[in-house]
């Protein structure tokens, strides 16, 4: 038995035959071209469909892992237009002749040796992704595919990983993955935590002779044993047992209702990006979808869906939750989702401040009407909501009323049928936590979304792991914008939702539901979970009914 031993970057275990994937990367030449302009023009050439693959990712990996994860592809495409890095391309094919492959990948080297080079973990990571953007671009020039495919389900090795490699695996092949280099903090690192595959990075030169043999891989410790012995394989298979385990005792939690002592219900639901993650939601036994992001229908694309696209798509998640609610998230576009056509592709100072979500949709009004007339009448075959994105004043809810009720007024004279539908507001600022006193008698429901919420109260990028630990256990300034939430939305009879990555820490549950919150909506995966801690960890709950 062999141990080789790296960094665990996604918890878990995997047991199969290992494949290990060496790419044949072209090396960079020192050829000279004499054709500048026409080099130049393969540059862009490339770039732009590069760009086009990214748009096409980012919907795609918003359905796989959600649109937190899929921003990294929101960021590479950034990258695609960055001046430094295309003028330095542009240089080396000017001022050094060569092609556009050689200058592209000269480019991300020297970028990422800049990257790299710099003391902060974070920043270091970064490197990773320059590289992955110019390879990508690269294979382009080269004719080159990046999708890895696998005749049986392995246990795969590879140099590195992109994020794009990554989100595109499939999961049914992919049992878990080793790679030579790369970080825990790493893009690939956090996709594979999403997807939930077991994984280690950073392990150093895998030898050739260990294809094709079997393997256990440890994620949580890091360890990739090669041949394991009899003990060895023993003291996983138990553990893999154990996780069987875990999934049995969830299942006892199927079909079950939680209700407080006061007959209070309180509900776990689902958050989707797709109607294939509805599916996914109904099967994982959630009692609704608390969210449904409808920002995947405009994207990848190069106008606006229309309304009946979008009615077809609203019409179908009605009819597949069953009756049960399906909360619409209208368009929230802006910041980490830029949307070409309809952001412009404006640099903002600070996109997460900037023209996003209502305040976009309330600058294009024919937008939203379009959308609000698709749900109008979606809302005839289900039990359809819809919720309004990072509202911060009451004035904003005026408004959205006001379109809302233009595009039933248009129905009307058209004869057109419509369903009622409830319209509620997201909570994702401080600004509308002190406000929710004068919010709550204008709308029919509260979602707090705190992935927002933390971010801007505490003035801290949740993306930037160098001032994470101000949120690694919930700031008490937070909870008091949950209970002053709770307490308004409680005063005006209205219920409160939690669709933000807090609905699924266990650690909060009785806090969420001692403060008022009766719906928690979380990833399909986590509902059972979710659920065994209501059940069990809020004291005032009565027995299953």
């Amino acid at each position: 038995m062999n141990m080789i031993y790296g960094k665990g970057a996604s918890g878990g275990i995997a047991a199969g035959v290992l494949k290990i994937i060496r790419r044949e990367r072209t090396e960079i030449r020192e050829e000279t071209y004499t054709d500048v302009t026409s080099e130049t023009a393969k540059l862009h050439a490339a770039l732009a469909k590069a760009e086009d693959e990214l748009v096409q990712l980012y919907a795609e990996a918003v359905e796989k892992v959600g649109e937190k994860e899929a921003a990294i592809f929101e960021i590479h495409r950034m990258m695609l237009s960055d001046e430094d890095f295309v003028a330095e391309a542009e240089n080396f094919i000017r001022n050094g002749h060569s092609s556009a492959e050689t200058a592209v990948r000269k480019a991300g080297n020297a970028l990422a040796e800049i990257f790299g080079a710099m003391e902060d973990e974070y920043m270091k990571a970064r490197a990773a992704d320059i590289s992955a953007v110019a390879e990508r671009v690269a294979d382009i020039l080269g004719g080159c595919e990046n999708v890895i495919r696998l005749t049986q389900p392995s246990v795969i090795a590879a140099a590195d990983l992109t994020p794009a490699e990554t989100v595109m695996l499939d999961r049914k092949m992919v049992l878990g993955f080793v790679t030579e280099g790369g970080s825990p903090m790493s893009h690939t690192a956090i996709l594979a935590r999403t997807m939930d595959i077991p994984a280690i990075v950073g392990a150093g030169a895998i030898p050739d002779h260990c294809d094709g043999c079997p393997v256990v891989l440890d994620g949580n410790e890091g360890v990739l044993y090669v041949e394991p012995d009899e003990h060895t394989e023993s003291r996983y298979a138990e553990a893999m047992r154990e996780a069987e385990d875990e999934r049995k005792r969830l299942e006892r939690f199927r079909g079950k209702t939680c209700v407080l002592s006061d007959g209070t219900r309180v509900m776990v639901t689902a958050n989707v990006g797709s109607l294939s993650d509805i599916d996914e939601a109904m099967r994982g036994d959630a009692e609704g979808i608390g969210l449904f992001r409808s920002e995947f229908l405009f994207m990848g694309r190069n106008s606006p869906p229309t309304e009946e696209e979008q009615f077809e798509i609203y019409k179908q998640a009605a009819l597949k939750t069953g009756g049960r609610e399906c909360v619409i998230r209208t368009l929230d576009a802006g910041a980490d989702k830029q949307i070409g056509y309809l952001t412009g592709g404006a640099k903002e100072a600070n996109p997460a401040l900037g023209l996003r979500a209502v305040r976009l949709c309330l600058a294009k009004p024919e937008l939203l009407k379009v959308q609000f007339r698709a749900l109008y009448r979606a809302s005839l075959f289900g039990n359809l909501s819809a919720m309004i994105p990072l509202i911060v004043l009451p004035e904003e809810i005026r408004e959205v009323r006001a379109i809302a009720k233009a595009a039933q007024d248009s129905l009307v004279s058209e004869t057109a049928a419509f369903g009622r539908m409830k319209v509620g507001i997201m909570i994702e600022t401080p600004s509308a936590a002190i406000l929710a006193d004068r919010l709550a008698p204008m709308t029919d429901f509260f979602s707090i979304g705190t992935n927002d919420l933390i971010q801007y109260t505490l003035a801290a990028d949740r993306e930037n792991p160098s001032v994470s630990y101000l949120s690694r256990s919930l700031p008490e300034s937070v909870r008091r914008l949950i209970r002053t939430v709770c307490s308004s939305a409680r005063r005006e009879g209205i219920p409160v939702s939690l669709c933000g990555e807090l609905a699924a820490d266990v650690r909060e549950t009785k806090f969420l539901i001692d403060s008022g919150v009766t719906k928690l909506s979380v990833s399909p995966p986590s509902v059972l979970r979710v659920r065994e801690s209501v059940m069990r960890e809020a004291s005032r709950l009565v027995p299953v009914r």
